[in-house]
């Protein structure tokens, strides 16, 4: 019984870990998604659109191994959240690389512009979302509820400079109708960036069920 216990504690540890692979793979992604939309470099936006078919196999992988263990082995109230949650995560982990290869996509499409408008602000977007994935991450490794809790104070400035992204392309496009296909696309690229960013409130929230076996949605909204 031990030695069956233990070969499970290494597949549900392996299966976690190749949620961790997916999670630096969309983290990638993102870094060069939008270096490669403020560069205006094709060869790396096309690389991100590539990596895009890997991550997907892996998803799909870690969906598989996920199930089996759930068929085959008897695992316990607490085994049954871990598997579940990997599930949950490499989800939205998914759909994150999707956000970012949409950039890759909307950069591919604005090299083509002949109107460039520079948004300072999506670099810092993205840092701040990689910072919030790799401390979501962190709590799934260490079973740390608090932690993943703090990931939501930390996505309000994300939303912030997401409006005020909005905000600014609304009036570029107002003053200068000739920006307008340019400015569209631009807050396409802010979108998938909020968005990838709200995602990772998905997984802190299956981080929180994994150790509690409370499920309920992470965000709440800002103290005024």
């Amino acid at each position: 019984m031990v030695a069956l216990r233990t070969a499970f504690d290494r597949q549900l540890n392996a299966l976690e870990g190749d949620v961790r692979q997916i999670a630096s793979m969309v983290e990638r992604q993102l870094a060069d998604a939008v270096q490669a939309l403020q560069t205006r470099d094709t060869a790396l936006a096309q690389s991100v659109i590539d990596m895009d078919v890997e991550v997907n196999r892996l998803r799909y992988e870690v969906e598989e191994q996920s199930y089996l263990l759930l068929a085959l082995q008897q695992p316990t109230a607490g085994d049954m959240r871990r598997i579940v949650a990997c599930v949950s995560i490499a989800t939205n982990l998914e759909r994150m690389g999707d956000h970012a290869a949409g950039i890759a996509r909307l950069a591919l499409r604005l090299c083509e512009q002949p109107v460039a408008l520079a948004v300072p602000a999506f670099s810092d977007m993205a840092s701040r979302a990689i910072a919030n994935l790799r401390l979501v991450m962190e709590a799934l490794e260490k079973q740390d509820a608090d932690l993943a809790r703090k990931v939501v104070q930390y996505d309000w400035p994300i939303d912030g400079m997401h409006r005020q992204v909005y905000e600014q392309m609304i009036q570029t496009m107002i003053g200068d109708p000739g920006t307008v296909e340019c400015a569209t696309m631009l807050l396409w690229v802010s979108h998938n960036l909020e968005r990838y960013a709200d995602r990772i409130l998905n997984i802190s929230e299956r981080v929180i069920y994994m150790v509690t076996g409370v499920l309920h949605e992470a965000r709440i909204d800002p103290m005024p």
